[in-house]
């Protein structure tokens, strides 16, 4: 029986996409396997988004090379990869595909073919509580850094009732957090528009559905990402009050200047942002929120920098996720004059982190004899004094909280209510 493994690098929409080649090759009876020294075929899952990926991949691709002397070993690469990327990984790999063409992969293993539509295939899901589901894929907004329109394509909606079916599918099976992708998530847009309730109050297409998944009877809660805040309209921010929406929402930012947001064609300013965190407050208080954001984009000065940070402190996020900007090959950025020193980058993206630190210690004070709703990931008994026989267990909040709790007999994929009795910078625990 051949063995397979797959790599994956990048978003969750990424791991989704895995899960659903792991499908294909289950399908074919094929088994998994986490080593490269025993697999048949290796497939690498790709991201573009920053060169560091790529360059790893290159290293991989230099091992793969010496493996295929000693064994027969087909390697294959999808993902999101640029065409110029895609003709030099070629002479290495064994098939390079498009993800929305996993046609390909099947015909590649000269198997028979059934779907056509890669979102509609029955992934192999990571674990039975936990799982992404893609409701579209691609994008249309062309931010002057990303590369995602052009390896991803347009955005391309799936079906409400593809999406409702495996949804009903996952409550059925006992899944009890069920998060929605898209590279765009909040621009959904589907053919099937007439599968909508007809009591369903909400006119854009990404509330419905949140309303639809909502109406499911069962017990478990939803999320979702990635969200653009040009289409968080006032339906999408009502819809994070449903019932089993999750306490959290990451809405990327990528700088707080306005010029420099402009340069990267967001298309929204600093106080459009503003006012739709103050919505978002305004219908649920106590949400906690993440972004995104890029530090030494081209031509970014200290003063737009500075703004950045001021604007941090104005918002108060829970958590960022930053990165120093690196040009990606075909984007409109890379045209740019790339005139922020590495140093600089670095300098002002550690001047974010501390920020961070400091702000999410603060926020997660709140917590403090507070209860949460955890969904439990990991059991271990890691980081106790040896003569401690105490169970510990981790999971996360409704609001994204990492919460580890001692000696209470939870298992892995259970969803429980405990209150914090130490809120610390990357963990709230509960004794």
């Amino acid at each position: 029986m051949s063995k397979f493994q797959i790599i994956t690098f990048g978003c969750q929409m990424n791991k989704a996409d895995s899960e659903r080649v792991a499908s294909v090759f289950n399908q074919l009876d094929c088994t998994p396997t986490d080593d490269s020294a025993v697999a048949d075929y290796i497939v690498v899952n790709a991201c573009s988004v920053r060169q560091t990926a790529i360059d790893r991949i290159w290293g991989m691709a230099k091992g793969f090379t010496k493996m295929k002397k000693l064994r027969p070993l087909k390697v294959i690469l999808t993902g999101c990869v640029l065409e110029e990327d895609k003709k030099k990984f070629a002479k290495i790999f064994d098939l390079v595909f498009n993800i929305q063409e996993i046609k390909k992969l099947y015909d590649f293993l000269q198997q028979g073919f059934v779907e056509t539509d890669y979102l509609n295939i029955r992934p192999e899901y990571s674990t039975p509580y936990h799982a992404y589901v893609p409701i579209m894929t691609g994008c249309n907004n062309f931010c002057s850094y990303c590369v995602v329109p052009y390896v991803r394509g347009r955005e391309k909606s799936r079906s409400v009732k593809s999406v409702l079916l495996e949804v009903k599918d996952l409550i059925a099976s006992g899944c009890k957090e069920i998060h929605l992708l898209g590279q765009n998530v909040n621009s959904y847009d589907p053919v099937d528009k007439e599968v909508f309730s007809t009591e369903n109050p909400y006119q854009n297409n990404f509330a419905k559905l949140l309303w639809e998944i909502n109406q499911l009877a069962g017990d478990f809660r939803l999320n979702f990402s990635a969200a653009h805040p040009k289409d968080m309209t006032d339906d999408v921010i009502n819809a994070l009050a449903l019932p089993k929406q999750m306490n959290y929402l990451h809405l990327a930012l990528q700088s707080g200047d306005d010029e420099i947001l402009k340069a990267m064609n967001r298309k929204y300013t600093t106080d459009d942002y503003y006012k739709i965190i103050e919505k978002i407050r305004k219908v649920k208080p106590d949400i906690a929120i993440g972004t995104d954001i890029i530090v030494g984009f081209p031509g970014e000065t200290e003063e737009q920098f500075q703004h950045t940070v001021d604007f941090y402190k104005k918002v108060r996020f829970d958590i960022i996720y930053h990165a120093m900007y690196s040009p990606r090959a075909g984007t409109v950025a890379s045209k740019m004059e790339d005139n922020v020193s590495q140093t600089e980058k670095k300098r002002r993206w550690r001047i974010l982190q501390t920020l961070m630190e400091e702000m999410t210690l603060e926020i997660n004070q709140k917590y403090l004899g507070k209860k949460v709703q955890v969904l439990i990931d990991i059991v271990s008994n890691e980081g106790l004094p040896s003569t401690r026989a105490e169970r510990v267990v981790l999971g996360n909040s409704a609001e994204m909280k990492r919460v580890r709790i001692f000696n209470r007999g939870y298992g892995i994929g259970q969803v429980v209510e405990v209150v914090i009795a130490e809120p610390q910078l990357w963990l709230l625990i509960s004794h």
